[in-house]
């Protein structure tokens, strides 16, 4: 990844892997961690819409204990996905951390919401594909 970020540093996915794969071998050195949320930054600033990159930023933050950039990170992957589950969930945490409860609350209503729908969903897409497999087999 490395290489591929020095052969393509205006690629949004090319630093945000790189960021991934530093963060898997991070000891949590601080110099591991600066230079991940540079990575993850530079991905968000050249993607602005890139909502994974801000989720993994919220995600960084948190483990810093920055809870109240990590609570803005969070509020703009949902401002640009509102059906992510996981950064409800994350929200949610964060808003625990800082004590404020209501927030927390709601945030963690929002994600069981979406996590029912999606399960919902699934189920749905295994009962046609189950439906599908069985007009096949019905076909001479």
């Amino acid at each position: 990844m490395e290489r591929f970020v020095r052969l393509r540093p205006e690629d949004p996915l090319a630093n945000y892997y790189l960021a991934l794969g530093l963060s898997r071998e991070s000891t949590g050195r601080n110099q591991d961690t600066d230079r991940i949320e540079s990575l993850l930054q530079k991905s968000v600033h050249l993607d602005p819409k890139f909502e994974a990159g801000y989720l993994h930023l919220g995600i960084l933050h948190f483990d810093r204990k920055e809870y109240s950039k990590a609570i803005s990170d969070y509020q703009r992957t949902i401002a640009l996905n509102s059906e992510m589950e996981e950064a409800h969930y994350r929200l949610a945490q964060a808003y625990k951390q800082m004590g404020d409860m209501d927030k927390s609350n709601e945030e963690s209503r929002i994600y069981s919401q979406l996590a029912q729908k999606k399960a919902k969903q699934v189920e749905r897409e295994r009962h046609e594909i189950q439906q599908f497999v069985y007009s096949l087999q019905a076909k001479p």
